[in-house]
């Protein structure tokens, strides 16, 4: 049996002994006769917390107690295993470093991940680089400093600091109207409040949900596409 035909015998022997528990009974499946570790893969994306991103790709051996998720509540996927918003842990069975090297994933887009900049080889210098960016994203999102701030470190400091980072930032900026959108869609999480309503708010000089809801009810009133309703709605 060569290596592939090991890799997806282990795969599907561990998919069979995953569907004997019910999800009632998943919390106790934390270890099956090929699971020799876990490790943790992160959602590359712009709204993925930063101790996520940092850990991505942690390994732990331990196999005596499912591992918990970083940076969120924990929570369980259909197959048992800890799966989340920002990240999920995987079993490992001993062998990851040799498929990777003979499937040469690095520079096979089969294995890429999907990324707010469209699918990464795993293992590539650009799944490193854009890692690295949106940890410098994250720091700057992640801050107290102000949103005019973060706007200005983005646009002009976070933007130049490499030539990997300025062709990131470039297909951001082209694909998702970066940094705007980002912060834009934030203001989604006030009630009431959909994209279009988030970016009227936004083109009116409210760049964050704090600025909206510290806004007088008679200076909102003023804006065109607000209604009484809705601005109650949003306050309240």
């Amino acid at each position: 049996m060569n290596l592939f035909d090991y890799f997806f015998s282990n795969w599907n022997k561990r998919k069979e002994i995953i569907s004997e528990d019910s999800l009632e009974n998943s919390n106790d499946l934390w270890a099956d006769s090929v699971t020799t570790g876990w490790e943790y893969t992160c959602n590359l994306l712009l709204t993925t917390p930063r101790i996520c991103i940092e850990n991505d790709g942690f390994i732990t051996n331990d196999t005596s107690v499912k591992p918990k998720l970083i940076g969120e509540p924990n929570n369980l996927g259909k197959d048992g295993d800890p799966s989340g918003n920002f990240g999920y842990w995987v079993r490992r069975h001993g062998h990851e470093e040799e498929f990777e090297e003979l499937a040469n994933i690095s520079q096979n887009m089969i294995y890429a991940r999907p990324s707010d900049i469209g699918r990464i080889p795993p293992k590539s210098k650009l799944e490193d680089d854009f890692k690295n960016f949106l940890i410098d994203f994250r720091i700057i999102v992640e801050s107290n400093i102000s949103i005019e701030k973060k706007l200005f470190m983005i646009n002009y400091e976070l933007s130049t600091k490499s030539e990997a980072y300025k062709d990131i930032y470039k297909k951001l900026v082209l694909e998702k109207r970066f940094p705007d959108s980002f912060f834009r869609n934030i203001l989604c999480e006030l009630n009431g409040v959909n994209k279009n309503t988030a970016s009227i708010l936004w083109e009116s000089g409210y760049l964050t949900k704090e600025q909206v809801l510290n806004a007088p009810y008679s200076e909102l009133i003023e804006i065109k596409g607000l209604g009484k309703s809705l601005i109650l709605k949003i306050k309240n």
